[in-house]
This record gives C-alpha cells, sequence and structure tokens, in this order.
C-alpha cells in the first residue's frame, strides 16, 4: 500500500499533459496516413472564445504518441494508435485544456510577456553554463519544427494553466491525513480456514469434455501461421586485410564491451569485429538480392510456415506486412533472409481431438472452482477456524501454509470486501475467513508516513474538484467540434 501511495504522492491529473518543454527535446512524431482536410477551415473546433487549430491537434496527438511509443519501448505503431482513436484522445484532450484555459479567462487570470520570458530563460535547456542561451533557444525550436511564436503561444497557454490550478489548488491538513489512513493502515483480526482441493481426483468421461469443447470451443484455436517464401543469403567470408578491419573497430569500437561495460582492445574484439564486418559486406549482397525478388528476377523458392508463438523466428519483421509484400533482408541465423509473405493463415477452431488437454485443464478448473465454493459454503456455516492475528493491507508474511502470492491475493480480497465474514477462492483453495476484531487508527504508521499522507489527500481532493470542474464548463462553454474523426468520412 505504501508502494502505492509513493507512486500516486503527485497530483492526479485530468488530462493527458505533456510539457511543451519535453516535446522541444523529443521531436515530432509523423501523423502517418491521417489527412485532416486542411483546406476546410482553419480549427477543428471552438470551445467558448477560444478555437483550437488543426496544428494544436496534430502536435497533441504527436506528443501522446510520442508517449506511448516511449512507454512501450518503440512497440506502440500507426495500426495501435488507428485502434484505439487516438485523434479522439487528443482532439478530447485539447477539449478539456481550453475548457480550462477559457474558465481562466474569466475569472480574470492571464500571462504576460514577461511571464513568458522568465519561463524561458529559467529552463536549462536553453541555457549554457547557466544562462539563457538565444543560439541555443532558436536552434532547439528549429530541430523541433516548432516556430517560436507557436512555442511562446502554448508555454502561455501552460503557464496560464498552472495559475489556474495554483488558484484551486486544495491543501490537506491532520485530520484529512488521518482519514485516509485509517483506511490504509487499518488492521483485522482474522480468522481462517484453508480449504483445498485435488483437481487428480476428477475423472470426467468422453462426453463431458465434448460437451465442454461444444460450448466453448472458440477458446480454443490454432495459432496464426504466416506461409512464407525465402531466400538465405549466408554470410561471405570475411575478405579483408587488418588495415580494414581495424578502421571497421575504430568506426563501432562502442559495440564491443566486456561484461563491466568497458571497450574491449581491438585485439580482445577481433573475432566479433570479422563476423560484423562479414555481415555488414553480406548485407549488400542481400539487399541487391531483395530489389530482384521485389522485381520478380530472382524467386524466394524455399517455402516454409511460421507459427506465431515461434520464438527462432523474428516475427517482427512481419508486422504490418500484407500478402505479397516483400520484406526487407534482416539478420537470421548465419546470414540474411529475404522474405515474401505469401499468405497469412489465421485461426482456427481446433478439434477436439487437438484441443483435448486444455479442455480437460479448464474442466478441472471448473469442477475445482465450484467443489471449492461448495465447500467454502458449508464451512462457512459450521466455521471452524485458526486465529492468525491481526493482518493489515502491507502484510506480507504468509500463514496457513498459503503461498506468498496465494496469500497476498487473500489479503487484497478480503480489504476490499465489506462483509466481516466469507471465503476467497484461489487456485485450487479457497480461504474461509471470520473478523473477530478490527482497528482503524494506527497512530504510529500514521506519523511514520504523514506527509505523504498529506501528499495523496490533497491528491484526491484536488482529483475529485478537477473532475467536477470539467463536467460543469462542459454545459458552461459551448462546444463546437468541426472535426469527427479520419474514419468518419471527415
Amino acid at each position: 500500500m505504501i508502494t502505492w501511495m509513493q507512486k500516486h504522492k503527485k497530483y492526479l491529473v485530468i488530462t493527458i499533459w505533456i510539457s511543451t518543454i519535453a516535446f522541444v527535446g523529443a521531436g515530432f512524431v509523423g501523423w502517418g496516413a491521417y489527412d485532416f482536410n486542411k483546406n476546410r477551415a482553419t480549427s477543428v473546433a471552438q470551445v467558448g472564445d477560444r478555437t483550437i487549430s488543426y496544428q494544436q491537434l496534430e502536435k497533441t496527438y504527436s506528443d501522446i504518441y510520442g508517449y506511448y511509443a516511449n512507454a512501450s519501448g518503440g512497440k506502440f505503431t500507426q495500426d495501435d494508435a488507428d485502434k484505439m482513436g487516438l485523434d479522439k484522445i487528443a482532439m478530447a484532450s485539447l477539449i478539456q485544456e481550453t475548457l480550462l484555459l477559457d474558465f481562466a479567462d474569466d475569472l480574470g487570470l492571464s500571462v504576460s510577456e514577461r511571464d513568458v520570458a522568465i519561463a524561458i530563460a529559467g529552463d536549462e535547456t536553453f541555457q549554457t553554463d547557466g544562462k539563457f542561451d538565444s543560439a541555443k533557444y532558436k536552434k532547439t525550436l528549429q530541430s523541433a519544427r516548432i516556430s517560436a511564436k507557436d512555442f511562446e503561444n502554448e508555454l502561455k497557454n501552460k503557464l496560464l494553466l498552472d495559475k489556474l490550478f495554483g488558484a484551486l489548488k486544495m491543501n490537506a491538513d491532520n485530520a484529512d491525513a488521518e482519514l485516509l489512513g485509517a483506511g490504509f493502515f487499518m488492521q483485522d483480526k482474522i480468522s481462517a480456514k484453508v480449504i483445498e482441493f485435488d483437481k487428480s481426483t476428477l475423472n470426467p468421461s468422453e462426453d463431458e469434455l465434448k460437451t465442454l469443447w461444444e460450448k466453448t470451443k472458440s477458446n480454443y484455436l490454432t495459432k496464426t501461421k504466416f506461409e512464407l517464401e525465402t531466400k538465405f543469403v549466408p554470410q561471405a567470408a570475411v575478405d579483408a586485410n587488418e588495415t580494414e578491419l581495424m578502421a571497421f573497430y575504430e568506426e563501432n569500437r562502442g559495440n564491443y564491451r566486456d561484461a563491466e561495460d568497458k571497450i574491449l582492445s581491438y585485439e580482445a574484439a577481433k573475432s566479433d569485429v570479422k563476423n560484423d564486418f562479414a555481415l555488414k559486406n553480406t548485407k549488400r549482397t542481400a539487399l541487391e538480392t531483395y530489389l530482384k525478388v521485389k522485381k520478380g528476377e530472382v524467386k524466394a523458392e524455399d517455402k516454409i510456415n511460421v507459427s506465431e508463438d515461434n520464438a527462432d523466428f523474428p516475427l517482427d519483421e512481419l508486422a504490418g506486412a500484407k500478402p505479397g509484400d516483400v520484406i526487407k533482408p534482416f539478420e537470421y541465423k548465419n546470414g540474411f533472409l529475404v522474405v515474401k509473405l505469401v499468405s497469412i493463415i489465421k485461426p482456427q477452431v481446433k478439434e477436439f481431438a487437438d484441443a483435448r488437454k486444455e479442455v480437460l485443464a479448464a474442466f478441472a478448473s471448473e469442477a475445482a472452482r465450484s467443489n471449492l465454493e461448495k465447500s467454502a459454503k458449508a464451512a462457512l456455516e459450521n466455521f471452524d477456524g485458526t486465529d492468525i492475528g491481526f493482518i493489515s493491507k502491507e502484510s506480507q508474511a504468509p500463514v496457513l501454509g498459503l503461498s506468498a502470492p496465494e496469500f497476498a491475493l487473500f489479503v487484497d480480497r478480503v480489504f476490499a470486501t465489506p462483509s466481516k465474514q466469507g471465503y476467497i477462492l484461489l487456485d485450487e483453495k479457497a480461504v474461509v475467513y471470520k473478523i473477530l476484531e478490527q482497528k482503524l487508527l494506527d497512530e504510529s504508521k500514521i506519523a511514520q508516513y504523514k506527509e505523504l499522507l498529506i501528499q495523496n489527500a490533497a491528491s484526491l481532493k484536488n482529483d475529485e474538484l478537477q473532475r467536477d470542474l470539467l463536467n460543469a464548463l462542459q454545459t458552461r462553454y459551448k462546444i463546437k467540434q468541426y472535426y469527427k474523426g479520419t474514419n468518419s468520412g471527415n
């Protein structure tokens, strides 16, 4: 629970706020296939007295796209963005932001040019040796492909929002900390009993298994398969003298490191240098082969089928490919592979014989759960548990023969349930329990985490305030949205 508190100690934000300064450092993420029909108008929406421009929508989309791409380690694709409706998320975020800016205007809040200048001069992104560097400022904006005017307008809005949030900010006091701490640090004195079920005692008939398969056959599917035609280009023999190898090593020396991340000497890295040099030369041949396969001058004659769970094949290379596409050569075993995607074989329902093991496991889990629930209900009526003392949301030491994950799940569910008694179903066990006594206030814990509790209490109060404020502003300011989304035909 303390881990949860530490992760959430900052104010919860109502929209996806991505820092203006962070954008400058990150650069611009492209829109891919999006076309906003910019010739129709200069704005995508009007919210109160303010308008939202296409440029703002593009940038917000870009910022959020970059956020997800970074969070996923670069695995977030345009297709993922399309599926989640990222353009609509960006639009909703901008509308919420503009509602708040309208409200700030009505409150008489404002940001001067001097405020903007101070914020820019004080940002380390634009400083050299601790002082504002005008040339660095211009170069940074140029690299990010944003004009000084657009950047400063956006920064002005950000500063205005900061003033608004500062004006609305609600603080928490000791009473709030105690109230929140009572929930975090409450303790229950528990009497409990573990009931187990042995799945090996089950002996279902084939008819029972087939009946379950018929009802749930859509759960038992084959893996997606890719029918490929390939052309393998084996690694060429090393044809280089020491001078060439040394030059290659110097150019790429950062790639050759020992277990302590220290750069290896040429002699220590020589075998890897030779291998990489050969691969580099082989890649040229592989690219030539790729172009010939693509033009139909060379046939990729080796046919293979690759399943989506094949860990030995770099399936990421096929991401986004369509039947008929020829994939650029990629490293494969001791060489490069050129691949033509012939077809994608979609998942099919498995026949009963192929799915039997999975059906049997599902039958056992379902039967175990049913039997455990019956036994737990009976045990609760004639309860005879063991007093395990007080537990809290932070308790980690397992009891009653439960594993650490089982005990953690038990504790989590006990404190999420309002009942004084009940049962918790685990995998092959059920824990029947009764709460014998409860302690709501642990003053030592509250004193220990007082600052963190106050921060979290303030966070919760401000989050609720901001949510209610946005709901009210949506009825106060008229919203005209011209952009409906790229999938709507606009």
